[in-house]
């Protein structure tokens, strides 16, 4: 048995499986500073005997297993979480941890068991409370000097609209996030009609990133997750936009191939998360 923990910025998903898509059992629970959160997290888990721990986070945070600091949130990126060791934290559920960051773990998932499948180069861009992007080569996620902050990339901003980001404020997640549309319309996401222009709006900023993304890595396939793309008429219009930005300057197939929606639906984060126990 085998245990994840998808730790998000408004959420945490936890399960216990058999492997990544025999769940036996899940909860979701609202993350909230880690002085309530951890200890709940805890609690799930100590009714069941794993093998190994699978945690996907947000972050930034140091992913060097070889490291004392591995698994140190080093930037307050979400309120009260800078300098939690979530490795430290986390062994008292099991000393066995695998941690990567959440939109890294998303992308194993969708990688090994839904639309990234046979990608020589895969990315997952998950658009939510931020928005942040896991690159596979080969299966492996592609960190540098240290993991990719594609969320934090800088973006045409043609109205100069302030941005939301708490650390560089009109980045790609300061202008795209669902904060940003809340910020920017005067309500949630969720409330906004499917005619709204906001939506237009929206597509554009998100085009923007992906064409980033395209120039610098050229993937086989870009999965569009998280709570904002469950807006699913925003796919077409990225398409069309990243079409018309993008002027055939390389061949993009067809483009509906390129850009998709996740198999595994809502689910990805937590399967990739189970599968790093692995």
């Amino acid at each position: 048995m085998i245990g994840g923990i998808e730790l998000g910025g408004t959420k945490c998903v936890l399960a216990v499986a058999n492997n990544p898509l025999d769940i036996i059992e899940k909860r979701i629970i609202p993350t909230k500073d880690p002085y309530s959160t951890i200890p709940e997290i805890v609690s799930f888990f100590s009714n069941f005997n794993i093998s190994k721990l699978g945690v996907g986070s947000f972050g930034p945070l140091v992913l060097n297993s070889a490291s004392a600091d591995y698994g140190l949130l080093i930037t307050e990126s979400k309120k009260n979480w800078k300098g939690t060791n979530l490795v430290k934290e986390f062994s008292k559920i099991n000393e066995e941890i695998a941690i990567d960051t959440d939109v890294n773990a998303a992308a194993l998932g969708e990688y090994h068991y839904g639309a990234g499948q046979s990608s020589e180069t895969f990315v997952y861009v998950t658009v939510g409370t931020g928005i942040g992007a896991g690159v596979l080569v080969k299966g492996e996620p592609h960190i540098g000097n240290f993991h990719l902050e594609i969320g934090h990339m800088l973006i045409p901003n043609v109205d100069n609209f302030r941005g939301v980001c708490r650390i560089h404020g009109n980045c790609f997640e300061g202008l795209a996030s669902g904060p940003a549309i809340q910020a920017r319309w005067g309500v949630e996401a969720s409330e906004l009609s499917i005619n709204h222009e906001a939506w237009k709006k929206e597509a554009q900023l998100l085009s923007f990133g992906i064409v980033n993304i395209i120039s610098n890595h050229s993937p086989d396939k870009i999965v569009l997750g998280g709570g904002v793309m469950n807006q699913k008429h925003l796919f077409e219009l990225i398409r069309l936009n990243v079409e018309d930005i993008w002027k055939g300057y390389t061949p993009l197939g067809n483009i509906s191939n390129l850009i998709l929606e996740p198999a595994l639906g809502n689910n990805s984060g937590i399967v990739g998360s189970l599968s790093l126990a692995l």
